[in-house]
């Protein structure tokens, strides 16, 4: 497969502005590594609180993910609008870091607790005037006017020189 084939590319302005709130958090497109690192293994207990064991004796173990947790949030860091008020940015980088910090020492819970942090920051900061539903309601032009022909040249690849009005 291509890299054009797993792009998904909007077909109209209305699915652009689907796919940039659509929600990422939580959601199957991350790497199998990230998803296999946020796993939590429990204990199955019964009703007094003892392990269960299967007919051989061994204790039961299920999983379950902790990356679909996330799933309530809206949308990744690009669309934050993190502002130097009330320390929204340097909270947000210390959160992520010390997420990513955690994360690195198999940490798992505490990863999402400093992650959904920043994520709480970073969503809430999107609705900051209007922010988010005014820039997509927005489309914006550059125009940019350059001379394309190369600056003249004297005879031996000097620049032109002036000439003075008097000998």
């Amino acid at each position: 497969m291509s890299e054009d084939e797993q792009r998904n590319l909007p077909t109209s302005e209305l699915d652009l502005n689907l796919m940039l709130t659509n929600g990422v958090w939580g959601r199957p497109e991350v790497s199998q590594e990230l998803k296999d690192r946020l796993m939590k293994y429990y204990v199955e207990t019964d009703d007094h609180g003892n392990p269960m064991k299967d007919a051989d004796g061994n204790i039961q173990i299920s999983k379950g993910s902790l990356w679909g947790a996330l799933s309530v949030y809206t949308r990744d860091m690009r669309l934050a609008n993190l502002g130097e008020f009330n320390n929204e940015l340097q909270t947000c980088r210390y959160m992520i870091d010390l997420a990513t910090d955690y994360l690195s020492e198999n940490m798992v819970e505490p990863f999402m607790i400093a992650l959904s942090r920043a994520i709480s920051i970073m969503e809430t900061s999107q609705s900051k005037n209007g922010f988010l539903r005014k820039q997509q309601n927005t489309l914006t032009q550059k125009n940019i006017s350059q001379s394309l022909e190369p600056p003249k040249k004297g005879f031996f690849g000097g620049g032109k020189e002036r000439q003075s009005g008097g000998y």
